[in-house]
């Protein structure tokens, strides 16, 4: 079974120095698809993948999952054919099973090593948010992206991390993890779909803004109008004698949108502070400059601040600390930020810190990644990196639309408006029905009859999220609770909004809720839906129903 087997497990290596293993898990004439670790190719901009042990193949790194910690890469054959491994059925694994381990273990030359073992426990991680198989078959760095094998072998898992530690003065064996494969399976269709990452290039304006009096220079050319820009890497240099912000330009022109970028740290806090975040809605030259500043400092705060003209002074905005945010040298940290008109919302990391009044400024205008925003943020010669920088324009599709979600036996109420979207923004304002027999909220994400996800609040002061798989007889909860006192009026403004896995869900301008939506990224219809409960009868009344969408 090995010798079959080893020609599809390959080495991979990258500019940066890091390297591991992966599979070949599919072929296409003379490509073939590998499936490795998010962290093997992490901020590598080649990839070289090492076949049979002799043959290189320059790598493509079609899609990332960084919290599954899995990558895709296609290689060409040029002239030769790959061989595959077929997935195992890893749903039927039980602890006590016998499986082999193969990689290229602390990167030694030569073949791939060969460890065999049994599997220790299978469990739901929710770091990773993956089944995780544990087995005692010895791994090591180097392991990393390798498959782990049934002994007809298929692929049962991918190994990705293992623990070792002290506990109590007493030394605990390392403990080895692979991503099941039925997680890789489910993760591999969205994968494999090719990003085109566009080559950065250097800024073709000087850097607009200095650190302490904001006077941007014009722009040399307008900012061009598309519904996307990005991704895109690259680096901010870094210059402290002149006095001006370091800025890399998506050149668009975007109002209301949502941008990201991850940023990895400069040097250690320990050498100087360093900053970095993001110019939004940029516009005009000279005096009638005017644009938003986000910046994240390694203080762990965020500043979010209005810049005008030639003034020296900003005006804040809103600001705070930060809790999950790294500081270590050579680190990453996400910025997410939405923007619809007079609103916004600020993730770092992937956690929710902060509703933004941006009512100050609500044109359109270019967006920036950029780095030196306080004076004294700067080391000469040193670089801070900003990787998958990239942004999407949010369209107002539908709205306002008013309405009444009237009473029909043994149906959900439903104002459809046939907008398929998977992310989105979504609001209406409803009027509590006479009685206490009613709920109203939205239906999402709903691609088929009975293929959906549901949010309501009830007259008993609850909210509930619900979720149903097609062919599935009846729903499943995801989450529930109570709405906080004093929070609930006769007239409620809901809103929703929905960014792959993660939903946030506010009524009356507070949050309520940050939803899990992992387990369902489909795009579908969004609907204002009353009357989810049979028990219920009320005829809730809505307006101002308003739908955002992005591609």
């Amino acid at each position: 079974m090995v010798k079959q087997a080893r020609p599809a497990v390959v080495r991979i290596t990258t500019n940066t120095g890091s390297g591991g293993s992966g599979a070949i898990f599919d072929t296409q004439g003379r490509f073939g698809y590998v499936i490795t670790n998010h962290h093997v190719i992490d901020g590598a901009s080649r990839v070289t993948v090492v076949v049979n042990d002799f043959k290189d193949y320059t790598g493509t790194v079609l899609g990332v999952d960084r919290i599954r910690d899995l990558a895709v890469i296609r290689i060409y054959g040029n002239g030769s054919r790959f061989q595959k491994l077929d997935f195992g059925d890893a749903s039927s694994l039980e602890s006590g099973d016998e499986i082999i381990a193969i990689g290229y273990a602390l990167g030694i030359e030569g073949e791939a090593t060969i460890t065999r073992g049994i599997v220790s426990a299978i469990r739901f991680d929710s770091d990773y948010r993956s089944h995780v198989i544990q087995t005692d078959a010895a791994v090591n760095p180097g392991n990393s992206g390798g498959p782990i094998l049934s002994l007809d072998g298929k692929i049962l898992g991918i190994t990705t991390f293992r623990r070792e530690e002290t506990q109590s003065g007493r030394r605990v064996e390392g403990l080895n993890f692979a991503i099941s494969a039925t997680t890789v399976q489910q993760q591999i269709p969205s994968l494999r779909t090719v990003s085109a990452r566009p080559t950065p290039t250097p800024t073709r304006r000087p850097t607009r803004t200095p650190s302490a009096r904001p006077t941007p220079t014009p722009f040399p050319t307008r900012p061009t109008s598309r519904n996307t820009f990005g991704p895109i890497d690259g680096e901010l240099r870094h210059d402290p004698d002149d006095g001006f912000i370091k800025v890399e330009s998506a050149n668009v022109s975007m109002s209301d949108l949502v941008v990201s970028a991850t940023f990895v740290n400069p040097y250690s806090i320990a050498s100087k502070s360093w900053d970095y975040g993001l110019f939004l809605r940029y516009r005009g030259t000279g005096a009638s400059t005017k644009f938003l500043h986000v910046a994240v400092t390694s203080q762990r705060r965020w500043e979010v601040a209005l810049r005008e003209g030639s003034s020296s002074d900003n005006q804040r905005i809103a600001g705070g600390s930060l809790s999950r945010f790294n500081t270590s040298a050579n680190s990453r940290n996400h910025l997410q930020l939405v923007a619809v008109a007079e609103r916004g919302w600020l993730f770092v990391n992937g956690e929710f810190i902060s509703s933004l009044d941006l009512s100050n400024i609500t044109g359109a205008g270019d967006v920036s990644v950029i780095t030196g925003a306080f004076t004294g943020n700067e080391v000469a010669g040193a670089v801070t990196r900003f990787e998958d920088f990239q942004g999407s324009r949010l369209t107002h599709d539908y709205g306002p639309a008013s309405g009444k979600l009237e009473y029909e036996p043994s149906f959900v109420s439903m104002h459809d408006i046939d907008v398929f979207k998977r992310n989105f923004i979504a609001e209406a304002e409803f009027t509590n029905p006479v009685g206490n027999d009613w709920d109203y909220g939205f239906a999402f994400r709903h691609p088929a009859s009975n293929d959906l996800d549901v949010i309501v609040v009830t007259d008993h002061n609850w909210w509930h999220h619900d979720t149903r798989d097609l062919g599935d007889d009846e729903y499943t909860e995801v989450d529930d609770g109570r709405l906080p006192s004093g929070s609930f009026r006769n007239t409620n403004h809901l809103l929703l909004l929905a960014i792959d896995e993660v939903g946030l869900f506010f009524v009356n301008d507070q949050l309520i809720a940050r939803l899990d939506l992992s387990h369902n990224l489909a795009r579908g219809d969004i609907s204002a839906i009353g009357r989810y409960f049979d028990d219920h009868t009320g005829e809730p009344e809505f307006r101002n129903f308003n739908v955002w969408t992005m591609d």
